[in-house]
């Protein structure tokens, strides 16, 4: 079989699983070559060629040809399969009918059926065996990537986060990125199921949510412990941020925070705090559930809320995304459509795809309406570590009361 008789095959081949063809229906047929291969169009030899091929084919039985009319052996019009069982033979690929025998006997199977198992792949099972006995695709793609999910499925929370993902993956299929491989595939079926995501529910999606602060007042934590910040820069993790019940200022400062998206801008500024902001908090662009998890702890208690970001349709979302995250309003910091004037010349230039954004992120917010207004007109964005904020008076927030207590969720 010429290596151009196989590559039509192959065509057949990866439409054939969602063919009416494959569910008992009419054969398939496939209609424009010369799309397929161009060359044939304008190259006579390429042309010929795939007539060989096509006649090669023919000959087999496997694939039989409907010509334009008069034009018998030279103008094809469509190619349509006869013998699916031949094709896959000769590519060397089980045919779909044996897949999913396969998998319908795996399914059937006591770990997937029988009493004793796990619920999870109870469900999927009951799910996939009508659609593979109807003839209708499913996700794996054969009885040996189904039973390599299967064990997956069957794993408990405490199992999963026994070890490191690849180490886990090691002791489930003597291969270190194998279970990686495996994941979104669970995710997706698992959420065909109308559940969240496997790799969610069984803690492996291995998401570790940190925030930098830099806080002038006292941490007071689960248990008592207390740790006096006093402007330093803190890294937390999750777990750490929700084991905090409550967050004193120290004495004279306002409950003012701001939240800077870049990472070196938070540090410069942390540097040399402003007197009128007690807390800087690091978003690191989109903000994940540990920053607001730390930025709703003062929020909670009335602290005012200011947010230094880039200005960009990016920067204007981010801002929105903390407003919709606390549920209160968010004040931008140089944010403006003034300090955009100010720094366009060595802003960058946003394609239309990032325009088109600005629209809905402005609406949220109707303080930065004149800034969209203005990226829209130059579009130009202005990153945030460009903007001196030593020259710009912007950055000091509202006065406020000179104590706060802010007591966080955890707190009894």
């Amino acid at each position: 079989m010429t290596e151009l008789a196989l590559r039509i095959l192959a065509v057949f081949a990866d439409s054939y699983p969602t063919s009416a063809h494959y569910r008992g229906g009419r054969k398939l047929r496939k209609a424009g070559w010369e799309r397929v291969f161009p060359r044939t169009v304008h190259d006579v030899e390429a042309k010929n060629d795939l007539l060989d091929a096509v006649e090669e084919l023919v000959r087999t039985g496997v694939l039989s040809a409907k010509w334009k009319r008069f034009r018998e052996g030279d103008e094809l019009e469509a190619l349509i399969l006869e013998k699916p069982d031949a094709m896959f033979e000769l590519l060397g690929r089980p045919s779909p009918e044996t897949v999913a025998r396969e998998m319908v006997e795996l399914l059937r199977a006591p770990q997937w059926s029988g009493p004793q198992a796990h619920p999870r792949c109870a469900e999927l099972a009951a799910a996939l065996l009508p659609r593979l006995e109807a003839g209708h695709p499913v996700a794996p793609s054969s009885a040996a990537e189904l039973a390599d999910l299967g064990r997956v499925f069957a794993l408990s929370r405490e199992d999963a986060g026994s070890a490191p993902i690849r180490a886990l993956s090691v002791r489930l299929f003597a291969a270190s990125k194998r279970l990686e491989e495996l994941l979104p595939l669970a995710d997706r079926m698992w959420r065909s199921q109308g559940e969240s995501d496997l790799s969610e529910e069984l803690g492996l999606a291995r998401s570790y949510p940190e925030v930098s602060v830099a806080l002038r007042g006292t941490l007071t934590f689960s248990g008592g412990a207390r740790w006096p910040c006093a402007g330093r820069i803190l890294t937390l993790p999750l777990s750490t941020v929700e084991a905090v019940v409550s967050v004193e200022l120290d004495e004279g400062c306002p409950p003012a925070l701001l939240s800077v998206e870049n990472k070196e801008t938070f540090y410069v500024t942390a540097a040399a705090p402003h007197p009128d902001v007690a807390a800087l908090v690091y978003t690191a662009g989109h903000p994940n559930p540990a920053v607001t998890a730390f930025l709703r702890i003062l929020a909670a208690a009335g602290a005012s809320l200011r947010h230094y970001g880039d200005l960009d349709p990016d920067g204007i979302r981010i801002l929105t995304e903390i407003e919709s995250a606390l549920g209160m309003p968010v004040e931008p910091c140089l944010m403006s459509a003034d300090v955009h004037r100010r720094y366009a010349r060595f802003g960058y230039r946003l394609d239309k795809t990032q325009l088109s954004r600005l629209s809905q992120v402005a609406a949220r917010h109707p303080d930065l309406r004149a800034l969209a207004v203005e990226i829209a007109r130059t579009g130009v964005g202005v990153e945030q570590e460009i903007i001196d904020t030593v020259s710009e008076s912007e950055l000091v927030p509202h006065p406020a009361p000179p104590h706060i207590r802010s007591t966080g969720e955890g707190e009894p």
